[in-house]
């Protein structure tokens, strides 16, 4: 931690929790390689079973996954040489061949651009078979079974030619990962990722209540779920994901502030040829795949990018705020999680935050995180 005065961090965090963007919450800051700024703020949840949030707690990180998790296992497979980003979807799942779908490659899942649409609700049929057949719901077969409706799914536009955000794309990234490395997905990111890390790394966690209590550390809660019968804890928060067992390309990761600033330092580390990615192949990640993609994309490799006022989330203003460099890359989670690295300016902000429970509704974070950022590059680099 700098000896530097952050007072207005510090009161930007406290106005997130009086005006309840977020029952609790954990920003970091990092600047020049050095950490400046790391707290945690308010509670795991309202009511009698909250505890204080602390730098230590956990967080279900939400869509994170996807360039943290599942982006950097393919960056790993690709520079192993056992897949190569031209590669069509096809050689590792033969069934997604029909029509415009055999044109489909990684590349384009990496992008969003591979005609996917964003969603649509699997659990829903994981559930009713759930509901003769107790015990499917988060099993093998239900994962297969999330697996095999998205091989069917028709694409709404064709390969290459729409950015449109696919939490679909990524589970069949996590099935590439299966496929091309011979493991389940948590497995190969525990052997070639997270062991890489320092205590508290971050890490899957299966469906069992027993297994998250066995693994005693403090979780922020999410969302007071009907269907899952109340407020979800230590469990991943997407439904999806779930119903897929807790392990999924688009979903699943928890993970506290200090790990994700570690997952990011990998990437950093690589540009500045060490770690454990190929340099060449992180800066291509890295970069705004202009070239190759929509006019209106703003996607690298599995990272966005600051994105122009029309796509933003609020206030014309890209979530990373209005002074993040345009070679900047980030992300956002649902749950009420970000990351954005400037390598720019040497600045990298991740903020963990529950803003879902106990409700999804609460959108207040939309204006909030944009916001965060401001102050944050004015506090740290100046006005």
């Amino acid at each position: 931690m700098s000896g530097k005065n952050f007072e207005t961090i510090y009161d930007k965090m406290n106005e997130g929790l009086a005006e309840a963007v977020f029952p609790g919450a954990v920003l970091l800051v990092a600047h020049r390689g050095e950490i400046v700024f790391h707290e945690g703020f308010g509670v795991t949840e309202y009511g009698p079973g909250q505890s204080t949030v602390t730098c230590d707690t956990f967080f279900d990180i939400a869509s994170l996954t996807k360039p943290l998790v599942t982006t950097a296992a393919i960056a790993i497979l690709s520079q192993q040489g056992d897949l190569a980003l031209e590669d069509p979807l096809k050689r590792f799942v033969p069934k997604f061949s029909e029509g415009e779908k055999d044109q489909v490659t990684l590349t384009h899942l990496l992008t969003h651009s591979s005609g996917l649409p964003d969603w649509k609700p699997y659990f829903q049929e994981i559930a009713k078979r759930e509901a003769v057949e107790a015990g499917f719901l988060g099993s093998p077969e239900a994962k297969r079974a999330v697996y095999q409706m998205a091989h069917h799914e028709a694409l709404v536009a064709r390969p290459g030619k729409q950015s449109c955000y696919s939490d679909i794309g990524f589970i069949l990234l996590g099935q590439v990962v299966e496929k091309a490395s011979g493991l389940p997905l948590d497995d190969f990111c525990e052997r070639k990722i997270f062991t890489h890390l320092d205590a508290p790394a971050p890490r899957f966690i299966r469906n069992s209540a027993a297994t998250a209590q066995r693994l005693n550390f403090a979780v922020a809660a999410t969302e007071d779920l009907a269907w899952r019968k109340g407020v979800v804890r230590g469990i991943v928060h997407d439904d999806n994901a779930y119903a897929m067992g807790g392990v999924a390309g688009h979903a699943g990761g928890f993970a506290t502030a200090m790990g994700v600033h570690q997952l990011a330092r990998l990437w950093l580390d690589a540009i500045a040829g060490s770690g454990i990615f190929n340099p060449r192949i992180a800066a291509r990640f890295l970069r705004r795949q202009q070239e190759r993609l929509p006019e209106s994309s703003s996607w690298a490799l599995g990272w966005d990018t600051p994105s122009p006022a029309s796509q933003s989330e609020a206030k014309g203003l890209s979530a990373s705020g209005r002074f993040f460099s345009k070679k900047s890359v980030g992300h956002l989670g649902y749950t009420g999680t970000s990351i954005w690295i400037d390598p720019e300016n040497h600045l990298t902000v991740i903020l963990l935050s529950n803003r879902v429970h106990p409700s999804h509704e609460n959108k207040k974070i939309q204006s909030f995180r944009p916001e965060l950022h401001d102050v944050v590059f004015r506090q740290v680099l100046g006005e």
